[in-house]
């Protein structure tokens, strides 16, 4: 059960009070009066800067960067979607190259990110914005920035609520309300709800922007309600001044139209993952359709969310619908229609639980009424560089397991005994071995595999670290397997974390992307039972690893992996089996010579054991026996 804290509660209710009797209300650092309202600190103003700043950039600004990344970067694209009530153009954004193709082959997954949608929440526009920021200056980083541009579609609609968004900057401080008018489906009934100029959520349909028109003030539709799947679920959709009014019908308005048009972007029926972009309460809200697959994934993918944020300092969690139950957000819409990891995104502040002020009062303000969506502007650059560390997380998940590329195996002179490498064709890969030559016992071996994609990361000191908040084994699990003469065998070839490459050493280096390989030395063993000192042994390599998400080898790379009906589909595990897990790929054999690996008898057909051949031994002997005798 979520308790409010009710000191923090006290407090909104007495400034509600003053609130309930202005007309026009401005808000103000400490004053307050009959139509003021104190916040507690400095009340943010639009600033005019096309660079991030510590504060929150104005609408034309925030457009004016990100038509200057499209302009100065091939690898950005940008397109208008649509029109707002008042004509306003609605941009979207699409980071990645413009084959469309994985640089194996295959069809690139896609992704969609929604901001902006409701007009108050000034803290979305930026975290989205910092987001397409890092993108384009990562974009050479040889890292997990260039391998989602190569690899993925990135759809980003940084605002979509363009009419609202200018009217709340063209009153950054002043707000409206009525007195009685209160949706009964919120947390306080009789709470007053303030909603033109500052406030506005809704956008703007027959509503114009001057503040001081009494007529429009509550007009609107609330374009987070105006999705397909739940609408008019919810008793004030219906009901045109409520503040979750959801329109005549679903995508009724524009801007709601212009989001599909951003999936189609993707295209649509590549898209893997959707956010939408809000504010405030430092939550996910993850919606749950009726597939236990999808559900599982997306709940594993929003702990790590969490994780990612909370060893930053800040803990953004998860809260879990009923399975089959939502409204209709947009998150539900493409949950429950495309069954991919979909949620609503409530940027901080915190929303006053347990122990927890309210709103502007976690940063030391008065706690004022709503204050949540006002962050203060000294704050906004650090939740933007957090929440960028989370969401490329999620694409850099979502962009699919890795599988293994190469294995080559050389002598200490350089000299290659084994390479094989899996090359793509349609629909599939197969296993190319181009150097199978006889390995010996005892002698030394570089070992060098590459991986599909970038499986490390590094910290400040440039060593292996984990992830941001998250906890996978920094160092893969390589091992040796065969047949010998008494029964399989399993050799262990020892690794460390510093065996990724992010430049060249001795003579190896990084295929593509910084740590997308390891190379090893390793000793074939000579402890390997075999029936005869005449030919060869073949021995398994067995690679065993996660990325940095967590995410296990596709076991099988000759059916690529992909995404459909709510999970992955062609990802196996060491087994051969399908799911959701992956595991150990054992696809690569070398020949050992017999020479000089251990000599045992061969086994009997019937199995016998050491015991059967002691017998038998004993047996010979009496024979030999009886025939000396002779």
């Amino acid at each position: 059960m979520v308790k409010i804290n009710s000191g923090v509660v006290g407090v909104s209710l007495l400034l509600t009070s003053l609130f309930v009797n202005a007309e026009v209300l401005t808000y103000t650092e400490n004053t307050n009066s009959s139509n003021e309202l104190a916040i507690g600190y400095p009340v943010p103003e639009p600033i005019d800067s096309l660079t991030a700043v510590n504060g929150f950039r104005s609408y034309n600004s925030l457009h004016n960067q990100h038509q200057a990344l499209a302009i100065n970067n091939e690898e950005v694209r940008s397109s208008i979607i649509g029109q707002t009530h008042y004509n306003r153009d609605i941009y979207v954004y699409r980071f990645g190259d413009v084959d469309n193709q994985t640089v194996d082959g295959q069809a690139e997954p896609a992704f969609l990110i929604n901001g902006g949608i409701h007009a108050r929440e000034w803290q979305s526009p930026e975290v989205v914005t910092e987001l397409m920021e890092q993108m384009v200056e990562g974009k050479n980083d040889q890292a997990m920035v260039q391998y989602l541009l190569e690899n993925t579609n990135t759809v980003i609609v940084p605002v979509l609520n363009i009419d609202g968004f200018l009217q709340t900057q063209r009153y950054p401080n002043q707000v409206t309300q009525t007195p009685g008018t209160s949706s009964s489906s919120e947390p306080l009934q009789k709470f007053a709800q303030p909603r033109d100029g500052r406030m506005r959520r809704k956008n703007m349909p027959a509503v114009d922007e001057v503040l001081s028109t009494e007529s429009d003030r509550l007009d609107g539709v609330d374009l987070n309600r105006n999705s397909e799947v739940f609408f008019g679920v919810q008793p004030d959709n219906s009901t045109p001044t409520s503040l979750i009014y959801g329109g005549a019908s679903a995508f009724s308005e524009p801007e709601t139209q212009a989001l599909l048009e951003a999936a189609e972007l993707g295209p649509r029926n590549r898209l893997r993952f959707y956010q939408d972009t809000h504010s405030f309460s430092r939550v996910l809200f993850v919606p749950q359709p009726e597939n236990a697959r999808r559900n599982a994934i997306t709940n594993s993918l929003a702990n790590k969310f969490q994780d990612a944020t909370r060893v930053q300092g800040s803990d953004y969690f998860p809260v879990i619908d009923a399975v089959g139950s939502g409204i209709p957000t947009t998150a539900d819409y493409f949950a429950f229609t495309d069954l991919v990891p979909a949620w609503t995104l409530e940027i901080e502040p915190p929303l006053g639980f347990t122990n927890v002020p309210d709103g502007g009062a976690f940063y030391g303000g008065t706690g004022a009424s709503h204050s949540g969506f006002i962050l203060p502007s000294g704050e906004i650059e650090r939740v933007r560089d957090e929440l960028a560390v989370a969401q490329f997380l999620m694409l850099y998940h979502q962009a699919g397991p890795a599988y293994v590329t190469n294995v080559k195996v050389t002598d200490t002179n350089g000299s290659e005994v084994y390479a094989a490498s899996w090359q793509s064709s349609t629909g599939n890969r197969n296993l190319s071995v181009t150097t199978d030559t006889t390995l010996t016992a005892g002698q030394e071996y570089n070992l060098f595999v590459s991986f599909s994609k970038p499986m490390r990361v590094r910290n400040a000191s440039g060593n292996i670290a984990q992830y941001p908040g998250q906890s996978v084994s920094l160092v893969p699990s390589i091992t040796l397997t065969g047949n010998g003469g008494s029964g399989n065998f399993t050799r262990t070839i020892a690794v460390s974390s510093t065996d990724w490459l992010d430049q060249e050493t001795d003579g190896f280096s990084f295929m593509r992307y910084k740590d997308d390989s390891f190379k090893t030395t390793f000793t074939i063993p000579s402890d390997i039972p075999v029936s005869s000192n005449n030919g060869t042994t073949n021995i398994s390599i067995s690679i065993d690893v996660q990325d940095f998400a967590g995410l296990s080898l596709d076991a099988n790379p000759s059916t690529p992996v992909d995404w459909n009906n709510g999970a992955w589909t062609g990802y196996e595990n060491g087994s051969g089996q399908l799911g959701d897990t992956g595991g150990d790929d054992s696809s690569y054999q070398i020949k050992v010579s017999n020479q000089g690996l251990t000599l045992s008898a061969p086994q009997s057909s019937g199995g016998g054991g050491s015991l059967g051949w002691l017998l038998l031994l004993i047996l010979s002997a009496a024979t030999l026996n009886r025939c000396f005798r002779r």
